[in-house]
């Protein structure tokens, strides 16, 4: 199968699972949540990212934190924390901070520590007191959890013996799920990119494909080039605003080493790039100091700096000349 061909078919196993109530599985992980709660015989909850994760059939929930092998992070992250999102752990029955073995075409889970949600909130309760960064971000290792939680450890082969109902090898996704692995294995080596089903990376690939470019692996600063090698900065939306996280000097000077930023809105249930603005980096650094300099003003401990283009923003640069709508190619 060509690149086009390949995408198609993740399109109709996406509705698939749109169709069996499982919305924008290629989008933050959600495939590898997928993939445990279906091991472990329980149900996705489709909400918000304050929701849980999971529930079983006798309606305890579950936080569900996982991280790959192939990553050279072996810790499990919780981000942007607030009192309150601590407090709802006591709420969880169990937090699974699970490793995903992924070095084969279809990954598995190797182990799961389970923690009591309560456990949890009172750890990070005490360990997150002097956290002063703007993230609010903290890391649990392995070696956290055996120290300094109650814990049950469970690796791959006690996963049956342990009494889940529901094994990953008899579920009525596992075909499914299995050809969305092989399918995004066969692109991942067609691209020669790794990770296309975390974060925004499939929708990353549409907007390429849309404009000729090809995407950098995750590890890259940037996050596409072109066919003379000048890079691009992608922001993907599903509404007509985009978010830039995170932002500090050094990202705002990175911007200016690129030929352009990418604005592009999709339509994740049909796989479809509804439209793609380019802009000049100088004008959308512009904008991003200004907006961060009136939040700073209204919101002096503001805790993550972050800043929107709107559709609005992007009008005036065209009129400035400063942007332009892209047309479209459907590759």
């Amino acid at each position: 199968m060509n690149l086009l061909q390949l995408i198609e078919k993740l399109k109709k196993l996406s509705d698939f699972f749109y169709d069996n109530g499982i919305f924008d599985i290629y989008t933050n992980s959600k495939i590898y949540e997928l993939l445990i709660a279906n091991q472990l015989g329980h149900t996705i909850v489709n909400g918000h990212a304050n929701s849980p994760d999971a529930y079983d059939k006798y309606d305890n929930y579950y936080e569900y934190k996982h991280y790959k092998k192939s990553s050279s992070n072996y810790t499990w992250t919780f981000n942007d924390y607030t009192a309150w999102t601590i407090r709802k752990l006591y709420h969880i029955k169990s937090v699974y901070f699970t490793v995903i073995d992924d070095q084969s075409v279809i990954p598995e889970i190797e182990a799961i520590y389970i923690v009591s949600g309560a456990e949890v909130a009172q750890y990070l309760s005490k360990k997150t007191l002097n956290i002063m960064n703007h993230r609010q971000m903290i890391n649990i290792s392995a070696n956290q959890i055996i120290d300094q939680m109650n814990f049950e450890f469970i690796d791959k082969h006690d996963i049956q013996l342990l009494g889940f109902e529901h094994s990953f090898r008899g579920s009525i996704y596992r075909t499914a799920l299995n050809e969305i692995f092989i399918t995004a294995g066969e692109i991942e080596k067609l691209i020669h990119v790794d990770g296309i089903l975390t974060s925004n990376k499939l929708w990353e690939l549409l907007t390429a494909c849309e404009l000729g470019h090809s995407i950098n692996p995750e590890q890259k600063k940037h996050d596409a080039y072109d066919k003379k090698g000048r890079t691009y900065e992608y922001k993907v939306s599903i509404r007509q605003g985009w978010t830039f996280q995170d932002i500090s000097d050094n990202v705002l000077s990175s911007y200016l080493n690129d030929a352009g930023i990418i604005l592009a809105e999709v339509n994740k249930r049909e796989f479809v790039v509804k439209r793609i603005a380019e802009c000049r980096p100088q004008a959308i650094v512009n904008i991003l100091v200004k907006k961060l300099a009136a939040k700073k003003a209204n919101y002096p401990n503001i805790r993550r700096l972050t800043a929107n283009i709107s559709l609005m923003d992007i009008r005036r640069m065209i009129e400035t000349g400063d942007a332009k709508w892209i047309p479209r190619t459907y590759f």
